[in-house]
Formats: structure tokens, C-alpha cells, sequence
């Protein structure tokens, strides 16, 4: 057996060594060269993404860059005016009573519905939020020389901050009870990160801003 083995690597020798050479290319190629090109195409998408990461933090430091700290400072005040970052019993009560004397109206008693932010009801769907922004539940009964008093009221603080919406209203000659609606907008600090970008306020926003300035003053 050992001969004929010599004999047949004698006899095939020339042919063996090139087969060998190619399987050798063949293994090479395949767990070293193959590899490498796959290293490529994914070391070119992580640039790709950088690339546009850092093009976005560029466009925020412009955005930022053209406008004033003081100005920054205002707007940031005026939207945390209009939407607390929790429930602000005080800005409530506040403006409450600034409507109230504004319209010649006596609030008489106050219920707070408190409640969760995100509280569910036996569907499991979210009340006390609508669009994702939760709000303060408050029943205001007031009194009043005429329903025109209480319509008054119910204008003034419609057009005043923090946000609130007017569910209803029940008024007669001189007694009215409103269900009203505070709005509030808690913030997650982890949801903002180096890489948060930061866009110009388009015309709309732009203009919602000066609406909230208006109804501040």
C-alpha cells in the first residue's frame, strides 16, 4: 500500500502541486480576502452615518449660533409659561383669579381632579393626556352680575397661560360652573442627547410663539 502511494504521488506529482496552490488561494480568499471586503462596505456605512451626524450637529450649532441668549432665554420661559413642566397649582390658581378680576367675576369654589399623568381606564387607553400632552382636570364655579360676565370670564381665560381648555359650561343669571382643562408637559431629561438636533422654528411655531406672548402680557 505505502508503495503504490509513493508510486501514484510520483506519477501525479505535477498535477497535485498546482491543486494544492489553488485550494490554498481558494481557503485565502475565502476566510481572509472575502472578509475584508465585507469590513469595507459596513466600515463605509458607519462613515456615511457619522458623516451625516456630524452634518447635522453643525446645522444646530449654526441654528444656535444665530440666535441671542436672551432671546433663547425668553421663548424657553414663555413656553414653560403656557405648558408647566408639572402640575403648577399656583400658575393655575393665578390665573383663575387674573381672569376672574378681568371680567368681574367672584370664583367661588375650586375641585381639582389630581389624578396620574398617564392614568388608564379599564380599556387600558390613556385619559388625562390628549396628543401625549397631559392636563389638569378643574371644576370652577363662579358668580356673577350676567351671563355676559361669565362669557367674558370664559374669553379671558381661554387666551391666558398655562394652556387651558374650556370642556363646558353651565352658567345661569348669576351662577356658572366651568370644566377647564390646565395643560402641562413634563420632560424626560434622557430623551436629549449630544446628537439632538436642533432646527429653526418654522412659521407656524414662529407664530404660535407670538400668540403665547400675546395672552402672557
Amino acid at each position: 500500500m505505502e508503495k503504490q502511494l509513493k508510486l501514484y504521488l510520483r506519477r501525479y506529482r505535477q498535477d497535485l502541486l498546482p491543486a494544492a496552490l489553488i485550494l490554498a488561494a481558494l481557503m485565502l480568499a475565502n476566510f481572509i480576502i472575502l472578509p475584508q471586503f465585507n469590513d469595507i462596505g459596513d466600515l463605509r456605512t458607519q462613515i456615511d452615518v457619522q458623516e451625516d451626524t456630524n452634518e447635522g450637529l453643525r446645522s444646530s450649532d449654526s441654528t444656535l449660533s444665530s440666535i441671542s441668549d436672551s432671546q433663547l432665554d425668553d421663548d424657553y420661559d414663555l413656553v414653560l409659561s403656557a405648558l408647566p413642566l408639572s402640575k403648577s397649582i399656583g400658575s393655575i390658581f393665578e390665573a383663575l383669579n387674573s381672569a376672574a378680576l378681568r371680567s368681574n367675576v367672584v370664583i367661588g369654589s375650586l375641585n381639582v381632579q389630581v389624578g396620574t399623568v398617564y392614568e388608564q381606564n379599564a380599556k387600558g387607553v390613556e385619559k388625562n393626556n390628549v396628543d401625549g400632552v397631559p392636563y389638569l382636570n378643574i371644576l370652577v364655579r363662579a358668580t356673577g352680575q350676567s351671563a355676559a360676565d361669565f362669557t367674558n370670564f370664559a374669553q379671558v381665560l381661554y387666551e391666558s397661560v398655562p394652556v387651558v381648555e374650556i370642556n363646558s359650561i353651565e352658567a345661569s343669571e348669576s351662577d356658572a360652573r366651568f370644566d377647564v382643562n390646565f395643560y402641562f408637559k413634563p420632560m424626560n431629561p434622557a430623551g436629549f442627547q449630544a446628537q439632538t438636533l436642533v432646527a429653526p422654528l418654522n412659521a407656524q411655531q414662529q407664530s404660535l410663539l407670538s400668540t403665547l406672548r400675546e395672552w402672557s402680557l
